[in-house]
């Protein structure tokens, strides 16, 4: 609503993204999505119930302008300019039109409830639109606690507000995170006593028994989510993930697929559907979809490590590297130790000499002793570079260490098998190990052979999909 009345003001004049920003969000710091989504649904609503009434105009790397016999019908009710008109001149208009079914819904309801519920209700949107953005969680967490501070009584306030707070809890140290898994807990139990079936909050549960779901389990849950709320794009989001996790990558291209459907301006839809593209063999189309994603989401942290890690092992090592170069085009999710692992790597890769391989499996085994994200990127270039002994001394490092840990998971301290994260092990990169033996008792320990015997089926790889 704020968007369109911001672009009906400007009476035909463009309005910058910028501008739309500062006065529709405040200045509150939103990703790109925030206003692709404002934009899209304005447009949907326009076509569906005001065709031909008025039309919002794309300007290339500017914003946005509107257009239409709107503006002719504005300006014979009002001969105020519209940049000048009153809020009550304006909801005259609008109200009293087509574009205030279209826009405001049922009819004075935004104008007429207290200022309390319009508070909630824009603190519910923003949560949820940080959630869909897919790298706020902190922002999302806020959002929501500040809603569920005035709606206690809201269920699906209270079953996002846990879901945020996994994500927050899940993206900082240990020593803080306990306290955010424990306030996700209580939001989680409050929203499943207002409502059994809230759909963020069953998938909160299940991020917080993952040390004790094993992939058969997890999948289980996820898809009863789904099976009552189809459109839920997080169940999505967490089913695809398990999916790539098992070796089904073309089942969770679907997946993606799906929730593109139902969110195609979501950069969290976005970036994973690059990845399954370049995994499943359609590097020329993985290119395209990522580097639309990166022009339009070109700060959201997994779009640029989309980009990253597809360059990195589609021949242009080079360009990867380039990458690392500059604060605004690294992936932001890379420490400084991160950084000087893939530059190594990214070294060898490129330029493949016995000195730079050498150099890159070194420094590959030695940062395995640090930090399990650091063995799994080792895993990849060592297998890229067909150094397989190095790949598989790197591969059995990770689930050594994640066996011992995990009987202190963070999230639950009941002993069981924890939720391998190993879609690394079926990517195009490590193709030599999946040809390899050595491969079969990574995946007796990973859960992965156990997996495929209870479902009676083969990944990807042993049925010459991928």
């Amino acid at each position: 609503m704020q968007v369109f009345l911001m672009l009906f003001d400007a009476a035909g004049r463009v309005v910058t993204r910028n501008e739309l920003f500062d006065e529709c969000w405040g200045g509150a710091m939103v990703g790109d999505d925030s206003l692709n989504r404002a934009i899209g649904k304005v447009r949907k609503i326009a076509a569906e119930v005001a065709p031909g009434f008025f039309e919002v105009e794309t300007i290339p790397r500017t914003g946005y302008r509107l257009t239409g016999p709107i503006l002719d019908a504005a300006a014979s009710e009002q001969p105020v300019a519209a940049s000048q008109a009153r809020w009550s001149d304006r909801r005259t208009i609008i109200a009293g039109g087509l574009a205030g079914a279209a826009v405001l819904g049922a009819g004075g309801y935004w104008w007429n409830r207290s200022q309390t519920d319009r508070s909630f209700h824009d603190l519910k949107l923003r949560g949820r639109e940080s959630l869909a953005y897919g790298d706020t969680p902190v922002e999302a967490a806020e959002y929501l606690r500040r809603a569920v501070a005035i709606r206690p009584d809201d269920a699906e306030a209270q079953g996002m507000f846990a879901y945020a707070l996994v994500g927050w809890a899940n993206s900082v140290p240990t020593n803080v995170s306990d306290e955010g898994f424990r306030q996700a807990k209580q939001a989680m139990q409050t929203a499943l006593s207002l409502d059994p079936k809230e759909p963020h909050a069953r998938i909160t549960d299940i991020l917080l028994k993952r040390s004790v779901l094993d992939f058969g389990a997890t999948e289980d849950r996820l898809r009863a989510v789904l099976s009552e709320y189809p459109d839920n794009t997080f169940a999505m989001k967490h089913l695809w993930n398990v999916l790539q996790c098992v070796g089904r990558s073309r089942d969770a291209l679907e997946q993606v697929e799906r929730a593109l459907r139902v969110d195609v301006n979501s950069a969290a839809n976005n970036y994973p559907r690059a990845q399954l593209l370049w995994i499943t063999g359609k590097s020329a189309e993985a290119d395209r979809v990522i580097d639309e994603a990166i022009n339009l989401w070109p700060n959201h942290r997994f779009v640029r490590f989309a980009r990253f890690i597809i360059w990195a092992f589609t021949g242009r090592a080079s360009i990867a590297l380039a990458m690392l170069d500059k604060k605004e085009t690294t992936p932001q999710n890379f420490p400084d130790d991160s950084v000087r692992l893939w530059r190594i790597n990214l070294t060898a890769i490129d330029q493949p000499t016995p000195k730079n391989i050498a150099a890159a499996r070194d420094a590959s085994l030695s940062a395995a002793r640090k930090s399990l994200t650091l063995a799994s990127w080792g895993v990849m270039a060592m297998a890229s570079l067909g150094e397989l002994d190095a790949a598989f001394e790197l591969a059995n490092a990770v689930f050594a260490v994640e066996t011992r840990s995990s009987q202190s998971a963070r999230a639950d301290p009941e002993a069981g098998t924890a939720w391998r994260f190993t879609p690394w092990l079926f990517i195009p990169a490590t193709a030599a190990m999946r040809a390899d033996p050595r491969l079969q008792p990574i995946c007796d320990q990973a859960g992965l052979t156990e997996y495929w015997r209870k479902r009676g089926i083969k990944p990807d790889y042993q049925i010459g999909n991928v």
